[in-house]
């Protein structure tokens, strides 16, 4: 295999660098990004009884863990180590691989009837290898579930409506594939595309969007102006199946 890209390296020390900070926010069924996705990632992923499960990008391994305890049968990949040896550590009876997922994915030799891919495609610098090597293992009757910060409203600047006086954001160049350094968990490059750059890039790979979920977005619910700001999604929902041949 050819040795990994200089950027996608970086990102991974990134990842084991900020791995104490990501654990001890993003930990349990508690953390607020998950709640917005909760329903409908559920009811993506259907009984798990049975079933086999490939989490890409499984970071500490927490959601690996909830897919086990529905009765999946389940393999955990990710790039960094120290999540990985947190997730060993802690959560025993799943298999848990390290490889560097903008490569694509490690030999594998079983298919699986639901990939999920939670908060991770922004955060790599190719989506083609990984969407791509996902196509191959996914069961023809079989989902990728992803998700991910929404590209239409994530990172751009608040805004008041001139007009109305109500938040908004400032969305400039939305076209244009952008690198963010974003701060989040010790900081760490984001990977901005638009919808049409992820949904190409799943057409490329055999993949066909099936649904798209856009959740309000939560905030302190006794804030002054919360109710505006779930009208405005910060995060995105997507499934999609495999072209049929």
């Amino acid at each position: 295999m050819a040795e990994p890209p200089v950027v996608s390296a970086a990102n991974i020390e990134d990842w084991d660098r900020n791995a104490a900070a990501y654990v001890a926010q993003s930990s349990d069924f508690d953390n607020p990004i998950y709640q917005q996705f909760q329903t409908v990632l559920w009811e993506c992923l259907g009984d798990l009884r049975g079933r086999e499960v490939l989490d890409v990008g499984c970071g500490h391994g927490w959601l690996s863990h909830a897919f086990q305890q529905a009765g999946a049968r389940v393999l955990g990949i990710d790039g960094s180590a120290a999540l990985l040896n947190y997730a060993r550590a802690t959560f025993l009876g799943v298999d848990f691989v390290q490889h560097d997922l903008a490569t694509g994915l490690p030999p594998i030799d079983r298919s699986f009837d639901r990939v999920v891919a939670s908060m991770v495609l922004m955060d790599l610098p190719e989506l083609g290898p990984l969407l791509a090597a996902i196509r191959r293992v996914l069961r023809p009757d079989g989902r990728l579930i992803a998700t991910l910060t929404h590209p239409c409203f994530f990172n751009y600047p608040r805004r008041n409506d001139p007009v109305t006086g109500r938040p908004g954001r400032l969305v400039s160049g939305y076209l244009r594939p952008r690198v963010w350094r974003v701060d989040t968990f010790g900081g760490h490059n984001h990977y901005h595309r638009s919808l049409t750059d992820y949904v190409e890039a799943l057409r490329a790979a055999g993949l066909v969007l099936t649904r798209l979920y856009e959740p309000a977005h939560r905030l302190n619910p006794d804030a002054a102006d919360a109710e505006d700001w779930a009208t405005i999604p910060v995060f995105l929902l997507i499934e999609a199946a495999p072209f049929p041949h």
